[in-house]
């Protein structure tokens, strides 16, 4: 018997700017770029750098969805010149849509955020061209940053609905990574997937991987796959059963800003996340040290040779984990929270 190829593991990063507390007093805040993407601290690149660097010294590649909305506020700078770093260092650019971001295009925008239900942050039960228009719009600044038509989109809060991937399969968008019920949980039952690859509305869709975390005395707490809220001693298994049950690719969501510290939303004072650095770089080894089991891989590599779940089988549950095993990444975080420098 041929031996089994390795389960992917998907590293995805959110490139998104913050509309830091904008919204609810526009007068006193306005949205911030640099800071939650570069969080730069004495000097040194703790956001996108560290990914960049930790991921090239493991020769590994991962999916970077890149916000380009924010190009209503902004312009193309200074997203422009991340999303080409992160071409010319060989990752994969997928789009990444907050729709919230369209309101800057109207020089009013102070007094429309003020409005009842003026600011929306989802493409969900939307007119179909009006669906289609903001995704091409998106993937339009991508081509005028002179980057490779994407062939990825994960929706902002992981909001979306069939309306969206029928929208991306007319676009040609072929693969997505729009589900993560630990984080969203769709009003339609067909879209509660966990894990794994699935054909929806003619597109791949990779979720978030989502797991049961069994409380004592309490019913399991869902949870997605992430660097802050997931321990490496979790990640490792939760990456086995997933091997042992045939569940992959596996996905993992993460942002450049969960690798500092800050002490608010205007990101100010910022220090190294030592405990999610080391999260990232031991999960890049782990997997570099088990070539035979596990192989990182962008999500259109993942899709590309996965087997797709048929539209019909009735979703798998999610991996359980018993507390027991999730308490060390508990504690940690919680230490990592109340200890400003550790």
């Amino acid at each position: 018997m041929a031996p089994r190829a390795p389960t992917d593991l998907c590293i995805t990063v959110d490139v998104e700017f913050s509309i830091a507390g904008a919204f609810e007093d526009p007068r006193r805040f306005k949205p911030l770029a640099e800071p939650v993407v570069a969080c730069t601290v004495n000097g040194e690149g703790h956001g996108l750098d560290f990914l960049l660097r930790t991921l090239a010294a493991h020769g590994q590649r991962g999916t970077f969805f890149v916000e380009t909305l924010c190009t209503q506020h902004f312009g193309d700078e200074p997203m422009r010149s991340y999303a080409r770093r992160i071409a010319e260092a060989g990752h994969e650019v997928g789009l990444h849509l907050h729709p919230c971001w369209q309101v800057f295009r109207f020089p009013d925008w102070p007094d429309r955020v003020r409005r009842p239900l003026a600011v929306s942050d989802t493409l969900c039960d939307r007119p179909p061209h009006e669906v289609e228009a903001v995704i091409a719009n998106g993937m339009a600044v991508m081509e005028r940053w002179g980057l490779p038509r994407p062939r990825s989109l994960r929706m902002g809060n992981l909001m979306a609905d069939r309306g969206i991937y029928r929208a991306m399969r007319r676009l040609g968008l072929t693969v997505a990574s729009n589900i993560g019920l630990g984080i969203h949980r769709s009003s339609d039952p067909s879209l509660h997937l966990a894990g794994g690859a699935h054909q929806v509305e003619g597109v791949v869709e990779l979720p978030v991987l989502t797991y049961d975390v069994g409380l004592p005395l309490r019913p399991s707490r869902r949870k997605c796959l992430t660097t802050t809220g997931t321990g490496l001693g979790t990640t490792r298994r939760l990456l086995r059963a997933a091997r042992a049950a045939g569940s992959g690719p596996v996905v993992l969501l993460t942002h450049p800003f969960e690798f500092v510290k800050r002490r608010d939303f205007t990101f100010r004072d910022l220090r190294p996340n030592r405990i999610n650095q080391r999260r990232l770089a031991d999960l890049c080894a782990f997997v570099a040290a088990h070539p035979s089991d596990f192989r990182m891989a962008t999500v259109s590599d993942a899709a590309a040779c996965a087997p797709l779940t048929a539209p019909a089988r009735v979703p798998a549950p999610p991996l359980d984990v018993e507390f027991v095993s999730v308490l060390p990444g508990l504690v940690s975080n919680r230490l990592n929270d109340l200890v400003w420098r550790l």
